[in-house]
């Protein structure tokens, strides 16, 4: 569905631009072909003729999305995209976006700034692009580095949302910033209210798993905490390894490692008390990855409370699970935060989260992993 839809607005501006009627030049059909951002020009006001209103109107119904009016533009929001640095994020990120403003059925010009890296020469080109472009309100996916760029009191005169950093890890933010980061810390320690008084915890030496690791070593008393490295997975190490049997095991892994992890637990005979996981490991593909008995006492952090299923169903047309990826969720409710504030303050919420001391306050649930997915824990 979403080739389709690209492969619409691709004949679709080029053929305007045949009859002179598009402000989308060859730099920026260039910019198309390359398969990057179909967001900002689906909102560009066009002199559009009849025949190819009828075409939008169709593709709009074919992909059960609302009418746009083009023209409107009710949202104005630029997006600062380190994509070397945030990969595939990068992806999601935008197409959250895109599923937001069709969800709320309002015209918007959605323009991103790809900076590369997060080097201060990058991103403030990027900044100072948007900047100048008449951008005010900013999503930015940073990490804690490229964090350190925008907070600045040469920007204070727009406003920032990161959907990717909590801002219990900032210090001193300025006010105009804006977080939506996960609250980590929060996951666990309410996960610990099911763990016993022996704390194990594994990581794999990346950035996230060593601050998920060190947050744990935070919370606990003397913590085994070890790292497994690389591709070349070696196990041997828990061979009647006193430390992890019976304990309550925290997996600070990426999905397949804490698969793996999970199976060899039992083939080692270590019997853990219970395995436990923040947001990392909340996935649908974890359980088809894992046994029933490994999962058996496996309890998962999750802040995601999807408002509803339009939303879903936008998203998942875009090959987005709004469900299982929080990034595409904080991103949602950042875009909705900047409406209701700086837009349009009438409107009605569609998140439930509310934005307090800057930073986006979450719900946690505790998940089972049973057989057909995720339930409660009661």
């Amino acid at each position: 569905m979403r080739n389709l839809i690209i492969s619409f607005f691709m004949i679709f501006i080029a053929v305007i631009q045949a009859n002179s009627q598009s402000r989308c030049d060859k730099e920026c059909l260039k910019e198309l072909s390359r398969g990057v951002d179909f967001i900002q020009f689906i909102y560009t006001p066009l002199t559009m003729s009849e025949p190819f209103k009828s075409y939008y109107a169709g593709i709009k119904k074919l992909a059960t999305i609302p009418e746009i009016e083009i023209g409107r533009k009710d949202i104005k929001v630029a997006l600062i995209i380190p994509q070397n640095v945030i990969k595939s994020y990068s992806v999601v990120v935008s197409d959250s976006v895109f599923a937001y403003i069709f969800k709320r059925d309002v015209g918007s010009y959605i323009e991103i700034f790809y900076s590369g890296d997060e080097s201060k020469d990058s991103l403030n080109s990027a900044i100072q692009r948007a900047k100048s472009a008449g951008f005010k309100y900013l999503i930015a996916p940073l990490t804690t580095n490229g964090l350190e760029i925008v907070n600045s009191d040469d920007y204070d005169d727009l406003i920032f949302y990161i959907p990717t950093i909590n801002i219990k890890t900032v210090q001193n933010p300025n006010p105009n910033l804006f977080f939506g980061g996960i609250d980590y810390e929060a996951q666990i320690q309410k996960l610990l209210t099911k763990a016993n008084h022996k704390i194990t915890a594994f990581g794999d030496g990346s950035r996230v798993s060593d601050m998920l690791n060190n947050l744990v070593a935070n919370n606990t008393n003397e913590p085994y905490i070890k790292n497994i490295e690389g591709s070349d997975i070696k196990l041997n190490f828990l061979k009647n390894n006193y430390k992890v049997k019976n304990s309550s095991i925290f997996l600070n892994t990426p999905l397949i490692k804490s698969a793996l992890l999970s199976s060899q637990f039992r083939v080692f005979e270590l019997t853990p008390h219970i395995l436990l996981s923040t947001q990392l490991n909340y996935n649908s593909a974890l359980i088809s990855l894992t046994q029933s008995g490994d999962r058996k006492n496996m309890y998962i952090a999750n802040s995601i409370m999807t408002p509803d299923s339009q939303l879903e169903t936008l998203s998942a047309i875009l090959g987005e699970k709004l469900d299982y990826d929080w990034v595409a969720y904080s991103t949602m409710i950042g875009m909705d935060f900047i409406y209701l504030n700086y837009i349009n303050k009438s409107a009605k919420a569609i998140f439930k989260e509310e934005m307090q001391n800057n930073q986006i306050q979450y719900n946690i649930n505790i998940m089972r992993a049973g057989n057909y997915g995720f339930y409660f824990d009661e």
